[in-house]
């Protein structure tokens, strides 16, 4: 048996893998935000990993037919360039290293399993954008903030009968491969023993019913965002590339630039600010003069905050300061 699985600890989604695909433990740890890995699902490219998953079909059905190791190799490289594509592809990965040494161990190339894995990677093509639709459509109906409100439990009660979906659109759950078990020093969670990537879909997507965890579009850079502060928050913390700000972080300066423009003392003060600043280029005051004006300008400035001066007042200071 080939070992991956995959749990929730609080703010974080963790998966392990066995990397050489032998029963054991894991020595592959993987560590993302709260749902981060059905998120940027959502997002995948299907285009983009159609021909490399037709690829390693191709190559794999021609493996367990003919034992061609040219074929072999081709599927070890293709399943790393998925892997990296995204972490749901992993799984695949290690299902085909279990079985590529399993079958030379046991001398059964060409099993059920086999037959399996090859059925598996024939249906991917057309199951992906399958569970982006769905998922979407799930979104819409029981977990978006905005369209559907802020109980996620209510609302997936009212859009299912059972475990059956009352929309066709809707994603249909299954039993789920879970234990229960010590996932860290003094803490148990539930855990997925994933047999395919749907597994992880559903366990995604039940686990913010249960823990009536919204989504919404960022305001900033248009992508989903799990609610798990403030249920008023309009900007995500998703990851970034290197070097970027966060949309949180551009938000809070968003509102921060918002609330100064429609502030009359703060529009005063940087009004002066701006035409002092212009007179060094122009050669009527020194750098150091402006900034000794304009650390007693940010002193007056506070005064007016806190209303111990008016903006009267603190405009004609502006206005006559040196």
């Amino acid at each position: 048996m080939w070992y991956a699985k995959m749990y929730f600890s609080e703010d974080r989604e963790i998966f392990q893998y066995d990397s050489l695909g032998t029963q054991g433990v894991p020595d592959v740890q993987k560590e993302f935000p709260f749902l981060e890995s059905l998120l940027s699902f959502q997002e995948l490219d299907c285009a983009e990993v159609t021909p490399i998953l037709q690829s390693i079909t191709d190559n794999w059905s021609r493996f367990i037919a003919e034992d061609d190791r040219d074929a072999l190799e081709n599927v070890r490289r293709k399943l790393g360039r998925l892997d990296s594509i995204h972490i749901y592809f992993r799984l695949l990965h290690v299902h085909c290293r279990y079985r590529q040494s399993a079958m030379y161990i046991q001398n059964d190339r060409d099993s059920a399993e086999d037959a399996q894995i090859l059925d598996e990677l024939h249906q991917l093509p057309e199951q992906l954008p399958l569970y982006q639709q769905q998922i979407q459509r799930f979104f819409e109906l029981v977990l978006d903030v905005d369209s559907a409100g802020r109980e996620p439990q209510a609302q997936a009660a009212k859009n299912y009968f059972h475990d059956s979906p009352k929309d066709p659109d809707l994603f249909c759950f299954h039993p789920i491969p879970l234990s229960f078990e010590p996932v860290e020093p003094g803490r148990c969670s539930p855990v997925l023993y994933s047999s395919g990537i749907r597994d992880m879909i559903d366990y995604s997507l039940r686990s913010c019913v249960e823990r009536n965890i919204t989504v919404r579009r960022c305001k900033n850079c248009g992508r989903w965002f799990p609610q798990t502060g403030r249920v008023s928050a309009e900007y995500c913390e998703r990851p970034v590339p290197r070097g970027e700000q966060v949309c949180r972080e551009i938000g809070a300066f968003k509102r921060w630039t918002k609330k100064q423009s429609d502030d009359p003392i703060f529009k005063a003060y940087r009004k002066e600010y701006k035409r002092r600043f212009a007179w060094i280029k122009a050669g009527r005051i020194t750098d150091e003069a402006f900034y000794a004006w304009s650390e007693k300008a940010r002193e007056e400035k506070k005064k007016c905050d806190r209303d111990i001066i008016s903006l009267a007042e603190f405009q004609q200071w502006l206005k006559e300061s040196k």
